[in-house]
């Protein structure tokens, strides 16, 4: 009796403990908070943190989500949990300067007219309206400031935290980034010779202007202006020392360029030979010079990468069948980073005759690829490239078994390409810098071809107005690498995080080897098929012309072999889809028990064994007083 009433003494006293724990944790501890998912997705990294640090200015976080109408999608709402969760920590780390509004844009109302106004995508949903879901995200400042993500796709969830943290930077800068672009090649449009009329810049060069404050310095230029943010070099060739001495510095003082160079460069027009102007010479490289070894990167100018995998199918005749063409490189998602920004997102460029990147021997700075080629690769000579010969690339193909870098970030302290101080003719700056004043953050591609209008885009004329239709992500490279650059350091340092989805990866090997054994006995079954074929068509090609039955009897105990061959086969294949299910299901069934029963075992176990010490501890308290 009396053990009873103190177990059910010990049964309340548990629960009102339980209580006043969840009272105090709610009340102390506040937001206390931990982080126990593998990437740590509900935790800022320190680029946001600082750049939260650095804001002046109040901004509002306007979150339109169509809680009824996208209830019925599991994986939105789960991502919409997470987008809520991590807006809250941005709200949290911001000393008051963020203010979060969620809002439940109904049909037809004056929510839905805002989400519309701010120009968020809507979501077909049917109905008898055809009305539209929102999910996306509209940031005002304390001026007319306005940055917009119009749909928060689960797609783009490794980057989610990059788009918020560079939302708010954009909001509490107040100013376009100041860009300027130097080039040998006509990027900001060109007189056509044969019509004498103006080409229009490519349209990389126009969407830039969209978004930056964009300058064109010439190539003979001797200085950088100093406003001047970001530097973008775009097949920079023939550069003088005076003007790469000013890069030199520019790289030293600021640390932000893209650089685009190009062992061999199609879009490029050849150059005529002055002393007969009829004639062209051989293209050459740009490789600016020392200024690659003192960012300790190497480049071989004369040489491309040649991808078996990656090589694209092209026909430079009518006559001509399609054949592989290895320097003209069809890259896929395998071959970007998908950990850097710059390149998570993107699925496919198209890209010519690119170089290879490295770090150089000895070289202090962080040398990150951004692509790669297969290991199905090699370098050939860029002598020849003027007459393709795709033929003869094939015949002359050897793999090295190594994949090449061709883009890459560049991390660290720069040191200068001219020690012994500014060249002739250049325009020394007050203070002429030896090694870098900042932390230099460059992106480097061995390829310029890849941002011209037709290796990306079908550039057209609509009522007036150039109509831009990608079919690769060459220019969203190009423009994510000018925005992530053009940005402060802090953003920079925002990587992709991961996703939330955590697949079976143990199932997923098991399905593909699986799936490789099944095609292998497909393939197997398939040949024996064929042999059979051309067996009956020697025998029938051997009766010629003598009469008889339509079939002979040798005919017909081949084919009666054959279709019990074929059976046999098709059982084997169906005993493979049978071995692969029921590991599939063995599998299953053994996370399931550790999950929903294994786990809550243990921790039942750990109680009793908790609760069977306590009690002889107890009683041998007991008996010593008993016996005392």
């Amino acid at each position: 009796m009396r053990r009873g009433v103190l177990s059910t003494g010990s049964l309340i006293v548990a629960v009102v403990l339980l209580l006043a724990v969840n009272i105090l944790a709610a009340t102390a501890l506040g937001g206390f908070r931990v982080d126990l998912t593998q990437n740590h997705l509900y935790t800022l990294s320190d680029g946001s943190r600082a750049v939260l640090d650095k804001l002046d200015e109040p901004i509002t976080l306007n979150l339109f989500f169509s809680q009824k109408a996208l209830r019925d999608v599991p994986q939105i709402q789960a991502y919409a949990a997470r987008v809520k969760a991590l807006l809250g920590q941005y709200v949290a780390h911001s000393h008051g300067k963020l203010q979060l509004k969620v809002i439940d844009p109904e049909p037809f109302s004056d929510a839905e007219d805002r989400a519309v106004q701010f120009g968020l995508r809507g979501l077909p949903v049917g109905g008898p309206g055809g009305e539209n879901a929102y999910f996306g995200l509209a940031a005002t400042n304390s001026t007319d400031g306005e940055e917009v993500i119009p749909f928060l796709s689960p797609a783009s969830e490794d980057t989610l935290e990059y788009d918020l943290t560079r939302l708010v930077y954009k909001l509490g800068q107040g100013k376009r980034p100041v860009v300027a672009v130097l080039s040998s090649l006509p990027v900001n449009g060109s007189i056509v010779p044969m019509t004498q009329q103006q080409a229009p810049p490519w349209a990389v060069i126009e969407q830039l202007r969209e978004l930056f404050d964009v300058r064109v310095l010439a190539t003979f230029d001797k200085k950088i202006p100093d406003d001047v943010d970001l530097l973008i070099l775009i097949h920079p060739k023939d550069l003088s020392p005076a003007t790469l001495f000013a890069i030199d510095q520019f790289a030293l003082r600021k640390g932000r360029v893209l650089a685009l160079l190009d062992p061999y460069s199609d879009v490029e027009a050849p150059p005529r030979d002055p002393i007969m102007p009829t004639m062209t010479m051989p293209k050459t490289p740009s490789d600016l010079g020392p200024l690659l070894g003192a960012w300790g990167i190497d480049m071989q100018p004369d040489k491309v990468i040649a991808d078996r995998e990656a090589a694209r199918m092209v026909s430079f005749s009518d006559q001509a069948p399609a054949q592989e063409y290895l320097v003209w490189l069809d890259l896929k998602s395998d071959h970007f980073d998908p950990k850097d920004v710059v390149t998570a997102r993107l699925t496919q460029m198209y890209m010519n005759t690119v170089g290879a990147l490295s770090k150089k021997d000895g070289a202090s700075v962080e040398f990150t690829p951004l692509m790669t080629s297969s290991r199905q690769s090699m370098l050939v000579s860029a002598d020849g490239l003027d007459k393709p010969d795709p033929e003869s690339l094939l015949r002359e193909f050897k793999s090295s078994d190594r994949s090449y870098t061709f883009a890459a970030r560049v991390q660290g302290a720069l040191k200068t390409a001219f020690p012994d101080g500014p060249p002739e003719g250049a325009e020394a700056p007050a203070t002429v810098l030896k090694q870098s004043a900042v932390p230099a953050n460059l992106i480097v591609v061995a390829d310029a071809d890849f941002i011209y209008d037709r290796f990306w885009a079908q550039v057209g004329e609509f009522r007036g107005s150039r109509m831009v239709q990608p079919f690769a992500d060459n220019g969203a490279f190009f423009i994510n690498a000018v925005d992530n650059l053009s940005g402060s350091g802090d953003l920079i340092s925002v990587r992709s995080q991961g996703t939330y989805a955590r697949p079976f990866t143990v199932v997923q090997a098991m399905n593909r080897a699986a799936q490789d054994r099944f095609r292998a006995a497909e393939q197997r079954l398939q040949a024996e098929l064929e042999q059979t074929e051309r067996k009956l068509a020697e025998l029938q090609a051997a009766r010629g012309d003598q009469g008889g039955p339509l079939l002979s009897a040798e005919q017909q105990q081949e084919i009666a072999r054959f279709q019990a061959e074929r059976v046999r086969l098709r059982r084997e294949l169906r005993e493979v889809q049978r071995s692969l299910r029921r590991d599939i299901d063995r599998l299953e069934t053994r996370l399931k028990f550790v999950n929903i029963a294994l786990v809550p075992l243990l921790i039942g176990f750990a109680a009793v064994l908790v609760g069977v010490t306590r009690g002889r501890g107890r009683r041998s308290t007991g008996e010593h007083h008993v016996a005392g």
